[in-house]
C-alpha cells in the first residue's frame, strides 16, 4: 500500500485530473462515491460506544458521514498512506486521521468494534492483501466485524480493462476481484465467517461494485450458530 499513496500524493499534487478528484473526497460527494455508507451504521450494528477504523480513509470523508449518524463517543479512526489524501481531510471534526497502511497496522490487538476498506483492495495483490485482512482481523473485537467493498469485474475482457482504466487514473496497478476471491482470501486470512453485504447502490462512477462482511468469532461462537457450512 506504501507505492500506492505515494501514487496518490504525485497524482493529487501534480495533475489536473488528481485535483478534480479532490472533489470526490468531500463530504456530500459521499453520497455519490460510497451512498451505502450512509446506512453502514446499520450494516455495522453500531453503536455510540463502538470504536471504528477506516483502513484506506482517503480524507476521511466516510468516517465523518459515518459519525454524524452515529454520534461516537470516541473518534473513529482512519488510516491512510498518502499524505495528500490525509490533508485534505486535516479539519475534518470528529475524526482522527493517521498515515500509514494496512500492512502493520498502529494498534494493538482487538481494539476496534468495526473496521471497513472502502475502494483500497484493488490496488493490493494477493499476498498483499492477504496480510491487510490478517490485520483487520488482529485488531478487531471478538464478535467484531469488517466490511470491504470495491470495483468489480463484470465477466467481459473489454469493459473490465475500460474499467480498470476509469478508476486508477493515479494508479495504475488494479487488480479487480468478484465475491469469490474475496471470501476465499478472507477465510485464508482466519476471519470465522464471510457473507455478501450486497451493498447498493452506488452512484458513481457507473461501474459495479462487490461488497462483503467478514466476521471474528465472539467467546463461545459454534459455526452453526450463523449456518455457516
Amino acid at each position: 500500500m506504501t507505492h500506492a499513496g505515494a501514487a496518490y500524493d504525485r497524482w493529487l499534487r501534480r495533475s489536473v485530473s488528481g485535483r478534480l478528484y479532490s472533489l470526490l473526497t468531500t463530504l456530500p460527494a459521499q453520497i455519490l462515491v460510497n451512498t451505502p455508507a450512509f446506512g453502514l451504521h446499520q450494516e455495522l450494528q453500531l453503536k455510540p460506544e463502538s470504536l471504528v477504523l477506516d483502513v484506506g480513509c482517503g480524507s476521511g470523508a466516510l468516517l465523518q458521514a459515518l459519525a454524524a449518524r452515529v454520534r461516537f463517543r470516541r473518534p473513529p479512526v482512519g488510516i491512510d498512506p498518502s499524505g495528500a489524501m490525509l490533508a485534505l481531510g486535516r479539519a475534518r471534526p470528529g475524526v482522527r486521521l493517521l498515515r500509514g497502511t494496512g500492512a502493520s497496522l498502529p494498534f494493538a490487538e482487538a481494539t476496534f468494534d468495526a473496521v471497513i476498506c472502502a475502494h483500497v483492495v484493488k490496488h493490493l495483490a494477493d499476498a498483499e492483501l492477504l496480510t491487510l485482512l490478517r490485520e483487520v482481523r488482529r485488531v478487531l473485537v471478538p464478535g467484531g466485524l469488517a466490511v470491504v467493498w470495491e470495483f468489480a469485474p463484470t465477466g467481459n475482457a473489454w469493459l473490465d480493462r475500460w474499467n480498470r482504466w476509469l478508476v486508477t487514473l493515479g494508479v495504475k496497478e488494479c487488480t479487480l476481484r468478484g465475491y469469490r476471491d474475496l471470501s476465499a482470501l478472507a477465510l485464508e486470512a482466519g476471519f470465522d465467517w464471510v457473507a455478501n453485504a450486497h451493498l447498493r447502490p452506488f452512484l458513481y462512477p457507473p461501474v459495479p461494485r462487490v461488497s462483503v462482511i467478514l466476521g471474528k468469532a465472539p467467546p463461545g461462537w459454534v459455526r452453526e450458530q450463523l449456518g455457516a457450512g
